[in-house]
């Protein structure tokens, strides 16, 4: 773990530094550590610290795995399926019966170790053939979930959040990436961040492996609480940003406390990709109306927008309007808002052309919905978007906006897509977010 980086974490119990117990590394195993404080200990697990607590739960067995030498099995720990629901598929397709209920929680507890044997082979590859997809794939299996995260480079909520991380200017300040997920944002983030670090942070240790590992390794990682106390000292970020989260947090006032204490006086907070409480949408968590969230930043100059203003703009290649307030009955009616605060009063401006497509940036690949439907006699790839599910058609309904159902591509230029190489003649495919900048290990060729 990086010194810079573990000299910025703070226990968010008692707030006192946190110093590394000394843990020999172990030949081509994870690498681990066990963190200490005035009130605790802590394990690291491939360089991301787990700051929670679990009085004789997994943590603790976890730190015990650790001193005795036994990181992989430590890292196991942390990603095996909690339960049947996240089982091999063929136990999903037992009958719901309570007949079968015994047999669902033998035939888990039987297939289990084959799982953890499985997952230990793909997640510490070796070689590193192994894609993001394949790994989500083996621990989603093709559910919402798998939809969910896999598909999320071209999906409208990405492209506003690409747009609200332009307005970051060069750092002086590290970046917190609150809530990150997979980390497919965090990658944006690493690029603004002007050499500072990026840390992302989220209560499920499996995501931000998979950031760690595949999606933005640049950046740093701490799995805890994400709507509490947060293991940073005052003032440590120029910039914190949230999208497609803030939501589904409960405890927004302890949030919005902690958001403000951790970001510089003169730092920006972005809230990106919130729901709104007066249209609600599927799995929308605990959301507030716009009145709600205007009041939850009533101490500090922001402004709250429509996504679908957002999403509009970002398709003709510009960036946020913030330079007036918007008319409230227009955000009362939209289901999907952001909300931008700092005291510096130049934020607040409508952001024009950006230089390049933000979502081209990476190794240049095709979008994911697209499938090749054949190849014409002049060699032309013809391709077609596919949703992977009713739902998920629904959920992202605004990329009917911006994806064309069919696409072709000249033979040279699929050459180019499929060694990542971006040429002019790819712009209007880009343009249309067809082809999109992923990272390379992501879902191969």
């Amino acid at each position: 773990m990086h010194m810079t980086f573990l000299h910025l974490l703070r226990c968010p119990w008692c707030g006192g530094h946190l110093s590394p117990a000394g843990i020999e590394p172990r030949p081509h195993e994870p690498r681990c550590e066990i963190l200490t404080c005035w009130c605790g200990r802590y394990p690291v697990i491939a360089g991301i610290p787990i700051l929670k607590r679990s009085p004789g739960g997994t943590l603790d067995k976890v730190i015990a795995l650790i001193e005795t030498g036994r990181h992989r099995q430590a890292l196991l720990a942390m990603i095996a399926p909690a339960s049947p629901e996240l089982a091999p598929a063929w136990i999903q397709s037992l009958p719901r019966s309570r007949e079968f209920s015994w047999l669902k929680h033998t035939a888990h507890r039987w297939a289990l170790p084959s799982w953890r044997e499985q997952a230990a082979t793909l997640l510490t590859d070796q070689r590193r053939q192994v894609t993001v997809c394949t790994v989500l794939d083996f621990y989603f299996k093709q559910r919402e979930n798998y939809n969910y995260f896999y598909f999320r480079f071209g999906q409208p909520r990405h492209l506003v959040g690409l747009s609200f991380a332009s307005l970051i200017g060069p750092s002086e300040c590290p970046i917190l990436d609150l809530a990150c997920g997979m980390g497919h944002l965090t990658q944006s983030l690493v690029a603004r961040a002007n050499g500072q670090p990026v840390i992302g942070v989220d209560q499920a240790f499996f995501g931000l492996y998979i950031a760690k590992h595949w999606i933005a390794p640049e950046a740093e990682y701490v799995c805890c609480t994400v709507d509490n106390s947060l293991p940073f000292a005052d003032t440590t970020f120029s910039v914190a940003f949230c999208s497609d989260a803030f939501h589904y947090l409960i405890n927004k006032t302890a949030s919005i406390r902690e958001l403000m204490r951790l970001t510089r006086p003169d730092g920006l907070i972005l809230l990106v990709w919130v729901h709104n409480a007066l249209a609600r949408r599927p799995y929308d968590g605990w959301p507030l109306p716009p009145q709600g969230y205007d009041e939850l930043l009533a101490d500090i100059p922001h402004r709250l927008v429509a996504d679908s203003d957002v999403l509009t703009r970002y398709r003709q290649k510009q960036g946020p309007a913030l330079a007036a307030a918007v008319d409230a009955s227009h955000l009362a009616q939209a289901p999907l808002l952001s909300l931008v605060a700092s005291h510096r009063q130049a934020t607040f401006q409508d952001y024009g052309a950006f230089d390049d497509w933000p979502h081209a940036k990476g190794h240049i690949g095709l979008n994911p919905l697209y499938a090749v439907e054949g190849q014409d006699k002049l060699g032309t790839i013809h391709l077609r978007r596919r949703f992977p599910s009713v739902f998920y058609e629904e959920d992202h309904a605004e990329c009917k906006d911006y994806l064309p159902e069919t696409a072709e591509v000249p033979l040279d230029s699929w050459m180019s897509v499929l060694e990542g190489r971006r040429t002019p003649e790819m712009e209007p495919l880009i343009e249309r977010c067809v082809l999109l900048g992923m990272p390379e290990r992501y879902r191969g060729n």
